[in-house]
């Protein structure tokens, strides 16, 4: 397949090839070598590449996602909570990303938030700054005062970055497809079907529509908690690409000094900052997806609040089962629980060792069986489950691949306050809740009620079923169709080993008649013959063994 006959390539062919072209330079491109030598040959050898060796691969695809502009810093920070996809050094080095970006003009901030709201700027709001507080990759940050003197957050689109985003992604899916269809290597990752969820995380992120209803969702949730803050939203003031909201005063919880200069209780904010995120994966099925300590912030009274939901992830009942049968069964150590756990949330290959992947696993739960509890550290027994996960090749659904680089996060924030909160503990009530509600009459009454209609609408389907069958039977219809894993390749060593012997039985008559041409007394063809299907026997010997 020709990259050039792509309907991506010919839409956005220029930013294709500037796309690859800072790939090669940053010695990412390697492999879509394989994809089209020809297209590439001419950017293969970059005269900048010999300096960039000496960085690590992380260095290099982070300073790749900056020179390449807001997608794929996004796409960078998106990755980077995908530790079943990459190595924990790579996402570390891409979480550094900082998405900060050159705020656009004033007037055109004003022109799309007059445009989204249908009104001049002076009828919706008493006083806008036009210096925006900060600037991110997907939009700008203002101060503003509605007319009841209320003061709110501002946050508006980047003009034009829906429109880059996606020819950003045509490049990348096409890339992604490709590598999956040529590189054998890399298919069991299913890059393309990674691409396409990250390309849907991000038009999500694109709706601040989504955000409004998730900080409303979270608001109402967290109403009776006197612990944390959800800033309000203003829906009138609000569109699909600008967002007004509450301006809640407070610092990052990543600033221990000032905390302790204050005289705030770091282990209590630790502990409900830990509880507030737990009882959004476990409670209500949603969660802050990127709770890093900019995000989460200490009031002056001393609650948290949480600001910046862009990114959420959701969870349905299946999923958050799963997920406390994957976490139980690595504190009881049951194996073949947290086998039956990664079968029911993974997508695991075809080519799977099993037995391979019993014995990681039985190795993973050796090392924290024993130890208390309290003392497990969520960040390493998560890490490992990555790692074999990796090793595997073993995809997990996005959402769950978000919910883990949540705990890390989680247990590093709740750590740097104070080392001796265990994640692990916090969690433990968590679970232990759920198995009292699965014991519970009315949970098993609900599953009683589910399989009944289940084995009931199997029960309706089957003789149909069987009819069907039995028909196409009768006429003649039902084919079965069998593929022989590795047959053409023994087909072939099959042919070649007749054609070997031929050759060395015809070499072996025309040597022992003498058959011209004969040189110095030896028969040319003959002994050529007989020492080319030699060569070509050892050949086939070798390939053989090594294939046994």
């Amino acid at each position: 397949m020709l990259l050039t006959s792509l309907p991506q390539f010919r839409r956005g062919g220029t930013r294709f090839v500037e796309i690859v072209a800072t790939l090669v330079r940053y010695g990412l491109a390697d492999r879509l070598e394989r994809i089209e030598p020809g297209f590439l040959k001419r950017w293969l050898h970059h005269e900048d590449v010999a300096e960039l060796a000496s960085m690590s691969p992380g260095k290099r695809a982070r300073l790749a996602c900056e020179e390449l502009g807001p997608t794929f810093i996004k796409v960078a920070q998106i990755l980077s909570t995908r530790p079943d996809v990459i190595s924990p050094d790579i996402a570390e080095e891409l979480a550094l990303l900082r998405s900060g970006t050159p705020p656009d003009a004033f007037e055109d901030i004003q022109a799309l938030i007059e445009s989204e709201l249908d009104a001049p700027l002076g009828q919706l709001f008493s006083s806008f700054d036009p210096v925006p507080l900060a600037s991110a990759s997907i939009g700008q940050v203002h101060a503003a005062r509605l007319f009841d003197g209320r003061e709110v957050i501002v946050k508006v689109q980047h003009p034009g970055i829906a429109a880059r985003v996606e020819v950003d992604f045509d490049v990348i899916e096409s890339l992604a497809h490709l590598l999956d269809q040529y590189d054998e290597g890399l298919r069991s990752y299913q890059l393309g079907v990674v691409a396409e969820e990250v390309r849907r995380t991000l038009r999500a992120e694109l709706d601040f529509r989504r955000e409004r209803r998730s900080l409303e969702r979270f608001r109402r949730a967290f109403a009776d908690d006197p612990s944390v803050t959800i800033p309000a939203t203003f829906p009138e003031l609000c569109s699909e690409r600008v967002l007004t909201m509450e301006y809640v005063k407070g610092y990052s919880i990543g600033e221990k000094e000032r905390l302790v200069e204050d005289g705030h209780d770091r282990t209590r904010l630790a502990v409900d900052g830990a509880r507030v995120f737990l009882d959004m994966i476990f409670v209500e099925g949603a969660f802050h997806a990127d709770p890093h300590p900019g995000n989460v912030l200490v009031q002056p009274d001393g609650r948290i609040a949480l600001v910046d939901f862009g990114m959420v992830g959701f969870l349905d009942q299946g999923l958050r089962d799963h997920l406390i049968d994957l976490l139980l069964a690595f504190v009881h150590e049951s194996q073949d629980d947290l086998e039956r756990a990664i079968d029911a949330i993974a997508t695991l290959p075809s080519t799977v060792d099993r037995q391979r992947l019993r014995r990681d696993m039985a190795e993973l739960q050796a090392e924290v069986a024993g130890i208390p509890i309290e003392e497990i550290s969520t960040t390493v027994v998560l890490g490992d489950f990555t790692a074999l996960l990796r090793r595997h090749r073993i995809l997990l659904p996005a959402t769950i691949s978000m919910l883990i680089k949540v705990l890390v996060m989680l247990e590093g924030t709740a750590r740097s306050l104070d080392r001796r909160v265990s994640m692990m503990e916090i969690l433990r009530p968590y679970g232990e809740d759920i198995i009292r509600q699965r014991a519970s009459p009315r949970a098993r009454l609900r599953q009683t009620i589910s399989t009944t209609r289940d084995w009931i609408r199997l029960g309706e389907r089957l003789p149909r079923l069987l009819d069907h069958v039995s028909r196409r039977f009768e006429h003649g219809q039902l084919r079965l169709d069998l593929v022989h894993s590795g047959l053409e390749a023994t087909v072939n060593r099959l042919v070649s080993g007749i054609l070997c012997a031929a050759m060395l039985l015809g070499g072996s008559v025309l040597w022992a008649l003498k058959a011209p041409p004969v040189v110095l007394g030896v028969p040319v063809v003959g002994v050529t013959a007989t020492f080319l299907a030699l060569a070509h026997g050892l050949r086939l010997l070798y390939q053989l063994r090594n294939h046994k």
